[in-house]
């Protein structure tokens, strides 16, 4: 499952940050990417040659059985803290009275959505007409049961910077997730293969945590005196039932309209298409939640943030998402089997879309961490109120008719949001849309050196695998090229990065595309 993250909740901030405290902040940044990237890249060496090996063994309709079930669980999910673990990071004195109040509050409506989900289970199974439902949703509601005991221990380890016992916890978790999905699928299990492992992987990361982070406390059934705190909560809570109407309604109205089958195709596009999403938000989100709230920045040092953020974001993310939509018919037969072709094309069309949306993504953690959940939930609500519409009609079409609404939406979805958020942050739309230009031309023309050699046979006949490795390598080298004639100089940013998890001293957070005005030094509000 999908795990959100955290925001902010104190009154002020200072106006200045002094040099030794962004220092101590750029040093903590590095060390998390270091640790994360390496246990996220690990794991997922692992979790994904499972994952390709699960679908290849699994059929279309028992992917659009497991999107049905989880629909609902995922939902409320995201608010099963009703934003009170943003609180636990995020906030500069926190109590021990306040942690066991939080988790009181949390074990409360955890142990409530278990319940409800428990005795709601046959509904959701009548709402899509597919009785195999109900069995599904209340196994899975059991996840319920152990998120409440992972709240404290993974709040803590982000509020202390401490991603080296957590990036542990979650390559233990990968594998003993992948193993058992790997095990269950070969022994013929179906789409219980995919049941069990979600609550292999929940189960796994909660027991690791705890042990991880020793930060038990008896809880304490009480709201008294933290009445701020639980607004805050309901900010955070509203941003993400929002981003979660955004982005994950697509799947709620397809397997209403299309049933199961086309619904499977579909998920499995769209799970491949962002899978690397999925978990670098996770990765993005856990470290500049906490790096923003550390940081007490004025608004032209948070500025720079993002934009090196979106900047060195912008370099990765568009050359490989256009790079997977330029090669996806020959991905998905070589990788998944030639009884997913149908899921090409979605895949081609959700991938165009991908940079946008895990460019948004980052912008979550900011507005969370400069005290802007608010704003934050406005711009995801210009979303959720845009593609549920969308995905209405283009279901009509099935599963490429969801994909185009992606595809031409959510563009300018995008857009629209990021001049909202200007009018609040001071972080200009020219900026945001400079910091993204040359990585958009640069893969426009890898994209297009791709397709015209792929569709005029310019490797010949070699073997698919041949074929591809050919297609990738072309792309990789043009893009490269085609960056260091634009622009050098994000090159060279991307590769300090790349020097930091060698122990380099970098040149993080310095990006400043335009001299600082005289707002730029009114210290950010919060809440």
């Amino acid at each position: 499952m999908l795990t959100p993250q955290a925001p902010s909740k104190q009154p002020s901030v200072a106006a200045h940050t002094g040099p030794i405290v962004r220092d101590d902040i750029r040093t903590k940044v590095l060390i998390a990417l270091r640790w994360t990237t390496l246990s996220k890249f690990s794991g997922q060496l692992v979790s994904w040659a499972v994952t390709v090996y699960v679908i290849r063994i699994l059929s279309p309709d028992d992917y659009g059985l497991m999107a049905m079930a989880s629909v609902p669980i995922i939902f409320f999910y995201l608010l099963n803290t009703v934003g009170l673990d943003a609180v636990l990071v995020q906030k500069r004195d926190l109590s021990e009275r306040l942690r066991a109040q939080v988790f009181g509050i949390v074990i409360l409506v955890n142990l409530l959505l278990f319940l409800g989900f428990l005795g709601g289970a046959p509904w959701i199974a009548a709402f899509y007409h597919e009785p195999r439902l109900t069995a599904m949703v209340r196994v899975l509601s059991f996840q319920f049961v152990l998120l409440a005991f992972e709240t404290l221990p993974q709040s803590q380890l982000e509020r202390d910077f401490d991603f080296g016992r957590r990036s542990i916890v979650e390559l233990v978790t990968i594998v003993a997730g992948s193993l058992t999905a790997w095990t269950l699928a070969r022994a013929g299990f179906g789409v219980w293969t995919l049941i069990w492992g979600s609550l292999t992987t929940t189960a796994v990361r909660t027991v690791g945590l705890n042990l991880a982070q020793r930060s038990w406390c008896w809880p304490r059934f009480s709201i008294e005196g933290i009445k701020g705190d639980l607004l805050f909560g309901r900010s955070v809570t509203v941003d993400r039932a929002l981003r979660f109407t955004l982005a994950d309604s697509d799947r709620f109205i397809g397997g209403k309209l299309f049933g199961n089958v086309l619904l499977g195709y579909y998920a499995v596009a769209n799970d491949l298409a962002s899978l690397p999403i999925n978990k670098l938000t996770g990765l993005i989100n856990s470290i500049a939640l906490p790096a923003f709230a550390k940081a007490q920045l004025t608004p032209a040092g948070a500025r720079s943030y993002l934009l090196t953020v979106t900047r060195l974001m912008s370099l990765l993310a568009f050359p490989f998402f256009l790079g997977i939509s330029s090669i996806a018919p020959e991905l998905t037969v070589l990788l998944l089997g030639p009884k997913w072709q149908a899921a090409a094309i979605p895949l081609q069309l959700l991938s165009l879309v991908m940079p946008l949306r895990m460019l948004m993504n980052a912008f979550q953690p900011f507005l969370w961490g400069v005290g802007r959940p608010d704003t934050s939930a406005s711009t995801f609500l210009i979303g959720a109120l845009t593609m549920p519409v969308a995905f209405v009609v283009g279901a009509q079409w099935g599963p490429v008719g969801l994909s185009v609404a992606w595809a031409l939406v959510y563009p300018l979805v995008f857009l629209a949001s990021i001049a909202y958020a200007q009018s609040l942050t001071g972080v200009l739309v020219t900026d945001i849309l400079g910091t993204m230009g040359r990585p958009i031309l640069a893969s426009l023309f890898m994209y297009a050196v791709v397709f015209t050699a792929k569709n005029y046979a310019v490797f010949g006949h070699s073997g698919a695998v041949l074929h591809l490795t050919e297609l990738v390598l072309l792309g990789v080298v043009t893009y490269t090229g085609a960056m260091l004639v634009l622009d050098r100089e994000v090159c060279r940013d991307a590769g300090d990065v790349f020097g930091a998890f060698l122990g380099r001293h970098v040149r993080l957070f310095s990006y400043e595309p335009r001299p600082p005005r005289e707002h730029d030094e009114v210290p950010l509000a919060r809440r």
